[in-house]
């Protein structure tokens, strides 16, 4: 699990042409750093379903939709089985349904792992299961969903990348999948587990995010509460690294139990990155800290990682944040959204390919409802129902029917029934 971690960074160094991802076997947690091999294409798509968008989701390398009928779209690399049957194994660059779920009232995905919570706290789980993740003791990855043996029923869940995590009605907070880097919060040491484990010094949550080897929890009181892997500062205890040793390596060790983000109170939501953590408080402004090497901090810190909580500058009256594995999105009150980070697949929507430290308007958006970061892909839900997806598309995760990264959002249907104006 730690040669992973040390090939994404390889890799973020490395020309765009070196980096594309036909590199079968290597999963880099949330990174989506499959390129298309070019320049990205300057237009978007609009992914849409029937008989109504209710939510969406990015995975890896994949993306989500939850119709009004409580029935799950999902189209992009199938090399998991994470899209269903219909992408037979390969990939779908439209959405397909998958079977076996009714009644859901939410979606989120890991890097191949996807989860439906449905309206009875019941949790569902398709894709990848090679560290555990699909929670119920089955050997091989699945593409009909199985049943996640959780204890209770469960109103909220997240996904990091290799290991999931259920909120519990009574505030507690489970986890199971991958534990490399203690992300399970369980103490124990390195044991990946598909038995749901219930995180350790943690009551009264409200909320969950999680990365490539790390978690957070947002409790009642507005505080925030961090574990997993620390090297480049993303639990927010203001480690820092020995002098010149960079964020190449475990400069600041792991928690295998939560700790207590520093300075951050009064937040509302949270969000993570592969490597980088934000909060969003209740007086609209956006908190981020770790990883920085593509600008996924926001505030022009110049430094590879930074240990502690920092404004994301530029940004107020923020409702709602989310995360791809390298940028970040933020939805203002107007119905406008902002991205900051890496660029290079289009993932800003700025229309360009460049990084950006500060934020910066995604084009041809308004009236926006939702939004969800992918690894690096994003999708937008507008008032009208409209789903809109850019970024990188090379396993068709942008849902238009082609294979192409799109550097802005536009319109196109691809799910007849659907037809906003």
């Amino acid at each position: 699990m730690h040669v992973r971690r040390t090939v994404l960074r390889f890799l973020r160094t490395q020309p765009r042409g070196l980096r594309f991802l036909s590199l079968v076997g290597v999963c880099l947690g949330l990174a989506t750093a499959v390129t298309s091999g070019g320049l990205a294409a300057r237009s978007g798509v609009l992914v849409t379903g029937a008989p109504q968008v209710a939510a969406i989701a990015g995975g890896g390398f994949a993306g989500y939709e939850l119709l009004s009928d409580g029935h799950v779209w999902a189209w992009g690399d199938d090399l998991e089985g994470q899209i269903g049957p219909g992408g037979h194994w390969q990939f779908s660059s439209t959405p397909v349904a998958v079977p076996g779920l009714r009644h859901i009232v939410a979606v989120t995905s890991g890097e191949n792992t996807a989860y439906a919570l449905a309206r009875n706290g019941g949790l569902w789980a398709w894709g990848s299961n090679g560290q555990d993740e699909l929670g119920n003791h089955v050997w091989a990855s699945r593409e009909i969903p199985v049943r996640v043996r959780l204890p209770g029923a469960i109103p909220s869940i997240a996904a990091g990348a290799y290991t999931a995590y259920a909120l519990r009605r009574d505030g507690t907070l489970w986890a199971w999948g991958d534990d490399a880097w203690g992300q399970l919060g369980t103490e124990g040491a390195d044991v990946t587990t598909g038995t749901p484990r219930r995180v350790k010094r943690l009551a009264d949550v409200v909320a969950v995010a999680a990365g490539d080897g790390n978690a957070y929890a947002l409790r009642r009181n507005g505080t925030v509460w961090a574990w997993g892997d620390g090297s480049s500062g993303q639990l927010g205890d203001r480690c820092t690294a020995p002098q010149g040793s960079g964020t190449g390596g475990a400069v600041c060790p792991e928690k295998r139990v939560p700790v207590k983000v520093r300075t951050l109170s009064d937040v509302v939501a949270i969000a993570s990155g592969a490597f980088t953590a934000y909060a969003l408080r209740r007086d609209g402004t956006v908190w981020a800290w770790g990883d920085d090497d593509s600008d996924e901090v926001g505030s022009r810190t110049r430094v590879p990682y930074v240990p502690e909580p920092v404004r994301v500058g530029g940004l107020a009256h923020v409702v709602a944040i989310t995360a791809g594995a390298y940028s970040a999105y933020a939805l203002l009150r107007d119905g406008t959204v902002r991205s900051w980070g890496r660029g290079v697949e289009g993932e800003l929507g700025d229309g360009s390919i460049a990084n950006r430290a500060v934020p910066t308007q995604v084009a041809n958006l308004a009236g926006v409802v939702k939004i969800s970061g992918g690894g690096e892909s994003a999708y937008a839900l507008d008032r009208q129902g409209r789903l809109w997806a850019w970024g990188a598309g090379a396993y068709g995760q942008l849902g238009n029917g082609y294979r192409l990264s799109l550097d802005e959002p536009t319109r196109v249907r691809t799910v007849p029934g659907a037809a906003p104006p």
